[in-house]
């Protein structure tokens, strides 16, 4: 009998099988399709990649082949890393319930006190009229097809579309958005979709909002090749492939959650704030039991439950309230905790400091774009930053170690940066806020 079996080797279910053997649990890692999951397989490490590539070659073919490798170069790694843990067993196959301490794979039954659900989200394909008979790509095939192809239509503004938008068009390929909201990227801050819109113009990619509307027509004859037209209520757009970027469901049809009493709806898993399932001895961790569908969410997520498997009576909660968000487009945009709209509306007092392009390093380094924007509350805590410009990532995460850690803004004058790295512009915004910092305090002697 094992200590846990985990069914889904992705990221989160990676984190909890290598903790625990490492812990000493005995673990019975479950997958039945490559170890790393979407992530590395047609998520995070291709989409960056491609990214990457578009930046090397002028060839699709070329650029695709080049992610390709990349893909395999994280993913082959997986399984010999995983080895090396003698506490791991690792099964290929898919798991399902017998009960709530029992799971058949391949017609074997394994047994365990603890059972980690982690597999992960598949693609949601709409019910548009035509689309089965379009042989459209999603993330699971796009980075893999041979294919030559000029245009390409993309159903669904969101963070994938954007993400791959850019570098195809870079590649020659003619691209065009559509997006049934009339909204563009609403729960973002007004920068960013300001920024996006501005860019998405420059390249000369269409975005069409508002599409309520929508089928698609292939149309065969021996005169042309294949020929699909996305008719819409915005127009009618011909294209040789469609790529349907509409959202994720959750990847449960063949777990028979209903033989360990483990409840559910359309969206997900339901866990409770340790992850828990309705089953207490089952946890259900990433896309498949989270709104929040990022490897990062589902890595932090594993964490939690380990802890709470190897400390089961002093239960630790999950904390939503500051998960950063990267979107790797023409140029990083990432953020954190508040909007400076929202934080408004929750706070009576707030603070913002911005950065523009004007600092010393987006000079030097030629950048047309740059802006980080820090926001505190009238404790010079963080709750929001956003940045706009090359490593917004890296730049975001010095601040969410500061805010995970509870570190006031003003507190980052206590350290020396490097001059001219974006670190030192960091350290010039707590320079700011102290001076903020000792107005407020004065005025409280004062009053």
């Amino acid at each position: 009998m094992y200590n846990t079996i985990v069914i889904g080797g992705g990221a989160g279910g990676l984190t909890v099988s290598i903790a625990l053997a490492s812990a000493g649990k005995k673990v019975l890692l479950i997958e039945k399709e490559q170890l790393g999951g979407e992530c590395t397989w047609g998520g995070c490490i291709p989409s960056k990649s491609f990214i990457s590539a578009s930046k090397k070659t002028s060839n699709l073919k070329d650029a695709l082949d080049k992610v390709i490798k990349n893909v395999h170069k994280v993913g082959d790694a997986e399984l010999p890393y995983i080895s090396k843990f003698e506490n791991i067993e690792y099964v290929k196959g898919e798991g399902t319930f017998v009960d709530k301490n029992t799971v058949s794979v391949n017609g074997k039954i394994y047994k365990s006190k603890y059972i980690v659900v982690s597999t992960g989200s598949l693609p949601f394909i709409p019910n548009i009229k035509g689309i089965k008979n379009s042989q459209y790509f999603t993330n699971q095939d796009f980075f893999y097809s041979k294919d030559n192809y000029k245009s390409i239509v993309m159903l669904g503004a969101g963070v994938i579309s954007l993400e791959l938008a850019f570098p195809l068009k870079k590649l020659g390929i003619e691209v065009t958005i559509i997006e049934k909201s009339e909204f563009f990227l609403p729960t973002l801050e007004k920068e960013i979709r300001e920024f996006y819109i501005q860019k998405l113009k420059e390249a000369k990619i269409k975005l069409f909002l508002n599409c309520t509307s929508i089928e698609i027509d292939v149309i065969n004859s021996e005169k042309i090749e294949k020929e699909i037209i996305v008719r819409t209520n915005n127009g009618d757009f011909k294209t040789e492939k469609i790529f349907v970027s509409t959202g994720r469901i959750s990847n449960i049809d063949n777990l028979k959650l209903e033989n360990a009493e483990i409840n559910y709806n359309q969206k997900e898993i339901i866990v409770d704030k340790y992850m828990r399932t309705s089953t207490k001895n089952i946890f259900a961790i990433g896309d498949v039991a989270s709104e929040f569908k990022f490897s990062h969410v589902a890595g932090y997520q594993g964490e939690i439950v380990v802890r709470n498997i190897l400390f089961p009576y002093i239960l630790k909660k999950v904390d939503y309230s500051y998960i950063p968000w990267t979107l790797f487009g023409d140029i990083e945009v990432s953020k954190v905790g508040l909007s400076e709209e929202v934080a408004k509306q929750k706070f009576k007092k707030i603070y913002v400091y911005t950065i523009d392009k004007e600092n010393d390093r987006s000079v030097i380094a030629f950048e047309q774009t740059f802006l980080l924007k820090v926001i505190c509350d009238s404790k010079f805590n963080i709750i929001g930053v956003v940045c706009i410009g090359e490593r917004a990532g890296e730049i975001v995460g010095i601040l969410q170690v500061m805010i995970g850690n509870k570190i006031k803004l003003y507190k980052g004058l206590n350290s020396i940066q490097a001059y001219p790295t974006y670190a030192y512009y960091i350290r010039n915004l707590s320079k700011r806020a102290y001076v903020d910092y000792l107005k407020s305090f004065m005025n409280m002697f004062h009053n």
